[in-house]
């Protein structure tokens, strides 16, 4: 993909498909944003909008589960965000769970 095209007013322009396929790239290249773009010849203003408009497309989703009554209780939860980040949280109790969950709730706001 050449990524130096010019619209004529000397500015890059990318299709919506060059958009999608950068940024696939640019989440599996391991780089940081300056340093993808460097590599791609990209404005980092350009791809950090980009990130931010996938980012707000992107709806959370949570999922009501049902505890069996026999089940044994967690010790710790994991909460994979969208940007393949995990996060693995120690939990003592229901009560506890339930707190942790409300937390991360509130963090969508």
């Amino acid at each position: 993909m050449d990524t130096n095209e010019s619209n004529g007013m000397g500015r890059a322009s990318y299709t919506e498909e060059e958009r999608r396929e950068l940024i696939e790239e640019f989440n599996g290249a391991g780089l940081t944003q300056a340093a993808f773009c460097r590599e791609w010849n990209i404005n980092p203003k350009t791809l950090a909008r980009w990130l931010r408009l996938e980012r707000q497309e992107q709806e959370p989703a949570f999922y009501e589960v049902e505890l069996r009554p026999d089940a044994a209780e967690p010790d710790e939860v994991r909460i994979c965000l969208p940007n393949r980040i995990e996060v693995m949280v120690p939990v003592a109790s229901p009560k506890e769970l339930g707190a942790v969950l409300r937390e991360a709730a509130g963090c969508l706001d």
